[in-house]
């Protein structure tokens, strides 16, 4: 394993703006985040030079002189599968598979153009699914597709096809894929969950902190595959009521699954990663002994210092099971804070 942390650079479209807010909130440490976005960037434009976006030539430029040792993640596909697919299809009167097809090989050949210059820690990460609806009539994105007719439906099925073929593809060539599919769709319509809905009407993209969150936990698992962040163990006990939270914000503002309520004498524990601002940055969050998986930020002055766990302890240090065992069951949060 490399001692210093690797750099990790993103090349996309603008929905790499989930993982700049990840990497702004510390939940991509100890890794630094850069790279270039390029709005309205899409996959097939790869094999385009004269596209008016210019994303290849953009990406090009900016990491031809970037460290070869880097970890490279990309994020295309949404303009793809929300207009550029269909509308391809319905001008060349050819099927949409095809179009889709086409895609996905101009994507891969940067890819394999890039692995072929020495960037060999490669990430593919599944486009974003459609969060226009089929009723929505505001916003400059919205306006510009509403020459194709395909439902939300449709343009969230080809999507779940599209980043299929993009796993097949990443796992032809060895390299990791992840997606937060699973967290967003709503199984009961098929479509993205309004949670994830911009609170902004006009804005395509999703909700950006719960996206940064959803989409840090995957990246974290993707870039350990690459290089591992050292164990650093540690125990805190609960001093003031307060909330153990997937990102920063206020806690009654947050979806349940993104915060959960600690009470006084409640012990957290994880992997400590850095303290920034108010907050603690952990990784394997557990809150007396149950599992938070994203669950990534403790508000650092709620807590006693922290400490290692005894060198004795097999499966979890044995204070803190004691501890654990010693509260009541059934404890309410009482005075539980928002923050």
């Amino acid at each position: 394993m490399t001692a210093s942390p690797l750099p990790v650079y993103y090349l996309g479209d603008s929905h790499v703006r989930y993982f700049k807010k990840a990497a702004k909130a510390g939940l991509l440490a100890p890794h630094e985040l850069t790279g270039v976005e390029v709005g309205g960037a899409t996959a097939v434009g790869m094999r385009n030079p004269n596209s008016k976006t210019d994303a290849i030539g953009r990406f090009r430029k900016w990491i031809s002189d970037r460290s070869r040792e880097a970890i490279v993640v990309f994020h295309l596909g949404e303009v793809d599968c929300g207009y550029v697919i269909w509308f391809r299809a319905d001008k060349y009167d050819e099927p949409v598979e095809l179009q889709m097809k086409n895609s996905i090989e101009a994507y891969f050949e940067f890819i394999d153009e890039l692995r072929g210059l020495g960037f060999r820690r490669v990430i593919i990460t599944g486009a974003t699914l459609p969060t226009i609806t089929d009723d929505d009539q505001v916003g400059e994105v919205v306006v510009k597709r509403s020459a194709i007719t395909a439902t939300q439906k449709e343009r969230t099925d080809l999507t779940l096809r599209y980043n299929a073929m993009l796993r097949s593809e990443a796992v032809r060539r060895g390299l990791p894929y992840v997606d937060i599919d699973e967290d967003v769709l709503d199984p009961t319509t098929g479509v993205v969950d309004e949670r994830m809905r911009n609170p902004n009407p006009e804005d395509h993209h999703m909700h950006g902190s719960v996206a940064a969150a959803l989409w840090a936990r995957k990246l974290r698992d993707a870039i350990a595959t690459y290089q591992e962040t050292a164990p650093a163990p540690r125990i805190w006990t609960c001093t003031h009521a307060t909330y153990v939270k997937a990102y920063p914000g206020h806690s009654q503002r947050m979806p349940v699954d993104m915060r959960h309520a600690v009470s006084v004498g409640d012990v957290v524990t994880g992997d400590e990663v850095q303290t920034q601002g108010q907050y603690t940055v952990i990784r394997n969050a557990r809150i007396n002994g149950t599992s938070y998986p994203l669950m990534s930020l403790v508000h650092t002055e709620h807590y006693g210092p922290a400490t290692p766990p005894e060198p004795d302890a097999v499966g979890g240090p044995r204070g803190l099971l004691q501890r654990i065992l010693r509260r009541r069951p059934g404890r309410s949060p009482r005075g539980a804070r928002a923050h």
